[in-house]
C-alpha cells in the first residue's frame, strides 16, 4: 500500500506529527511519503500519482485530480482544536477582509468529504461527531512518539534555577505562556531561585510579551527567547530541567507532552485533564494556579 500525506512543511506540530506518522509507516513496511501541497514548484507532486491513500493534514493540491492513476481516498487528520479552528476563523474573518482563510470552513470541508475522518483526542472527537451524521463518524487513533529516541538524550548539565522550569510551546493562544508568565513572580517569590526558561516565543509577539513580562517582574526571573532547539537537542534540553510545564488549554496533551514524556526526564505539569502528564493544575484564576503549581514543586 502506497500512502502520501500532505502536510506544510514548516517545522509546525502539524508538520511533526505528518512526519512521524510516515515513519511509523515505514517501520510497519508501508510505501509513505510526505509532501507539501503548498509546493508551488510542483516538482514532487508526481510521487503522489499512484497512492492508494492521500492523507490531509491540512491541505491537498485538487490540481493532481486529472494526474491519478488510482480512485482518490482521502483520510482527513483533525490538527488544532475544534476550539482554535473557531477562535482562528473568527479573527482572521475580522482583521483580514475578503479572501480571508478560514479554517472552520475548511474542516466542515473535510468532515463532509474526506472517506475518513482521524482525531487523537476523545474530547475532540465528541465534537466533531456531532457535526457529522452517525454513518460518518471520526475515527479516534493514538498520537504517538518515538519513545527508544526521545529516551535516548542525555543531559548537558542542569539548567539555571531551583527549581528550573521549562517551556516550549508554540504559542498560539491555545497554549501560549500567557498563564504562566503571568503567575510565575508568585512563584520566584516564594522560591528564591526558581527560574523560568521559556523558548519559541516568536519575534513577532515581543511587543507585547517584553512589556507584560516586565511589568510583572517576571522577565528579571525568567530567560524568554525566540530560540527553538532541534529534536536531537531537544530530548537532552528536557532531561537537564527540574519541571516541563505545557499548559495546553482544556487539558488536551499534545505531541510535545509525549516527549517529555517519553525522555523520563523532567516531570510534566498541565492543565488538568492531560492523561500524560505528572501533574494538573486547574486551568482559570491565575491566584489559584500559582498555588497550586508552588505546591507542587515544594512537593506537597
Amino acid at each position: 500500500m502506497k500512502i502520501c500525506h500532505w502536510s506544510l512543511t514548516n517545522g509546525s506540530g502539524l508538520h511533526r506529527v505528518a512526519e512521524s506518522a510516515v515513519a511509523s509507516e515505514k517501520l510497519l513496511g508501508l510505501d509513505s511519503l510526505l509532501l507539501n501541497p503548498n509546493d508551488g514548484l510542483k516538482t514532487d507532486w508526481e510521487q503522489s500519482y499512484d497512492a492508494d491513500v492521500h492523507v490531509v493534514h491540512a491541505h491537498f493540491p485538487h490540481a493532481i485530480d486529472k494526474f491519478l492513476t488510482k480512485p482518490k481516498r482521502i483520510a482527513w487528520v483533525a490538527h488544532g482544536t475544534p476550539d482554535h479552528v473557531f477562535q482562528s476563523a473568527v479573527e482572521m474573518g475580522q482583521n483580514n477582509g475578503y479572501g480571508h482563510a478560514d479554517p472552520l470552513q475548511a474542516m466542515q470541508h473535510w468532515l463532509k468529504e474526506a472517506d475518513a475522518r482521524i482525531t487523537f483526542w476523545p474530547r475532540h472527537k465528541w465534537i466533531y461527531d456531532r457535526m457529522q451524521p452517525r454513518s460518518a463518524p471520526t475515527d479516534l487513533v493514538p498520537l504517538g512518539v518515538d519513545k527508544a529516541f526521545w529516551a535516548a538524550g542525555t543531559s548537558r548539565g542542569k539548567y539555571a534555577g531551583s527549581p528550573s522550569v521549562f517551556t516550549a510551546e508554540n504559542p498560539h493562544y491555545i497554549k501560549w505562556p500567557y498563564d504562566l508568565f503571568t503567575l510565575w513572580p508568585e512563584i520566584a517569590d516564594a522560591l528564591d531561585d526558581a527560574t523560568l526558561h521559556a523558548c519559541y516565543v516568536p519575534r513577532d509577539i515581543h511587543r507585547w510579551v517584553f512589556p507584560w513580562c516586565n511589568a510583572l517582574g517576571t522577565s528579571w526571573r525568567a530567560h524568554i527567547s525566540p530560540i527553538t532547539f532541534g529534536h536531537d537537542e531537544l530530548r537532552n534540553v528536557f532531561k537537564s530541567v527540574d519541571w516541563y510545564c505545557g499548559l495546553v488549554r482544556y487539558g488536551d496533551f499534545n505531541h510535545t507532552a509525549l516527549q517529555v514524556a517519553a525522555t523520563g526526564g523532567a516531570p510534566l505539569i498541565s492543565y488538568r485533564g492531560n492523561p500524560y502528564a505528572d501533574f494538573w493544575i486547574t486551568e482559570g484564576d491565575q491566584r489559584e494556579m500559582a498555588r497550586e503549581l508552588l505546591a507542587i514543586m515544594k512537593g506537597e
